[in-house]
């Protein structure tokens, strides 16, 4: 097992990795000027290359967790920062949009690895406040989508190659590698203290062909209801506000900070105030408000509304609190609901990023009303799921 101090550097290092690895889910949306430039194309086709992160984010999700717990963590948090550093280094080097979107892959078979070799380290290494040290890594990410608009701004403003960035990031992962080389990661045999794994709050059974389904489909909703404000409301700015380029990429910075604050307040709520299955209804009911306010008043200071009621709302940690519904309900199934959840989430990053652009050249509220179609369907979803936990489940007991 490792020790104390051992353990707080593994979860230093995993952290850094995770500012990295929310850089590298937006970035080709951020640099997608000079990326398109160089790949002679266009915004729906630069889409076409993002949507090349989902496909590595679903394929590889359920095989990178049964190795994870064959051969170790550590061998996958590697394997994920070498995906990282393949693609940022590539992609500099790369003039054809078929090649950038293999390319774009990697950040999703980054993504896989990071995550099934990083979440069960992290609570491995705090056995005692694992739900603690998990939590935090949304924070780490909100982190990094907050730091790369200003970095954006600052390449823009002084005229420099966007590829000196890349190298940046190349370089963090390379000095993260070497200081989490001699590191000792704890046994994966490690038991999570308060895990106690009973089903002694059931008063019926739990359906997996329907509550179940239903809780899987929503991974793919509470991630697409933020994918698309992340990843698009700089060009809903931009294009349908008339907002210039660095303003509108700025917005970003406003929504990661709202996610990181309500990283914090959404555990708060949870443990004092509201159980789970009412905070996956609620959440996706006031994203949709700020939708349909968004959607009736395209001004540049709605868009920083939008930007920061969408991170308080969406970005705070819905698709995890879902994640512990599903557990709840079927605590024998714990990862087949992180395989399947996550699987659909990835998906997300698919889908959006072949829908939205198209929808977003014709007419730009078409993008916030496919948003608000998602968010309402979070939370329709999240009231039948209701209906049936509280049928088979004692609330005074969760």
């Amino acid at each position: 097992m490792a020790n104390n101090n051992s353990s707080y550097a593994i979860a230093g290092s995993i952290y850094a990795n995770y500012i990295i690895e929310s850089i590298a889910l937006i970035v080709i949306m951020q640099f997608s000027i000079e990326i398109s430039a160089q790949l002679n194309t266009d915004i729906v086709g630069v889409g076409y290359v993002a949507s090349g992160i989902g496909f590595g984010k679903i394929f590889l999700m359920f095989i990178g967790g049964i190795l994870s717990d064959r051969f170790g963590r550590k061998p996958f948090i590697y394997l994920g920062m070498l995906s990282y550093v393949i693609f940022f280094i590539g992609i500099l080097f790369c003039n054809n949009i078929h090649v950038a979107f293999v390319l774009a892959i990697f950040i999703g078979v980054g993504n896989s690895f990071l995550d099934t070799g990083s979440m069960p380290a992290l609570t491995e290494c705090f056995p005692c406040s694992a739900g603690t040290a998990s939590v935090l890594i949304k924070s780490f990410i909100s982190m990094g989508t907050l730091i790369l608009p200003f970095i954006v701004t600052l390449f823009h403003y002084y005229d420099i190659w966007y590829g000196y960035a890349f190298i940046g990031f190349t370089l963090c992962l390379v000095i993260n590698a070497l200081f989490l080389a001699p590191k000792k990661f704890p046994s994966i045999t490690t038991v999570i203290c308060g895990n106690e794994g009973n089903s002694n709050y059931f008063i019926g059974k739990p359906n997996i062909w329907f509550e179940g389904i239903l809780l899987i489909v929503m991974g793919f909703t509470t991630t697409a209801t933020f994918v698309i404000i992340l990843q698009w409301l700089p060009v809903i700015a931009e294009k349908g506000i008339g907002m210039n380029a660095i303003e509108s990429r700025q917005l970003i910075s406003y929504y990661s900070t709202a996610s990181i604050i309500s990283v914090f307040i959404t555990a708060y709520v949870v443990k004092k105030v509201l159980k789970p299955i009412y905070c996956i209804i609620i959440l996706p009911l006031l994203s949709a408000a700020i939708l349909i306010m968004f959607l009736f008043n395209l001004t540049p200071t709605m868009s920083l509304i939008a930007a920061i009621g969408m991170g308080l709302t969406a970005a705070g940690g819905v698709l995890q609190l879902t994640l512990v519904v599903m557990q709840q309900l079927f605590p024998d199934k714990k990862g087949f609901a992180v395989g399947t959840m996550y699987t659909l989430s990835g998906m997300s990053f698919i889908v959006i990023p072949l829908i939205v652009p198209k929808l977003a050249i014709t007419n730009v509220s078409y993008a916030i009303l496919v948003d608000l179609a998602v968010a309402l369907s979070s939370a329709v979803l999240g009231l039948i799921v209701f209906s049936r936990f509280r049928k088979v489940i004692d609330m005074s007991k969760i």
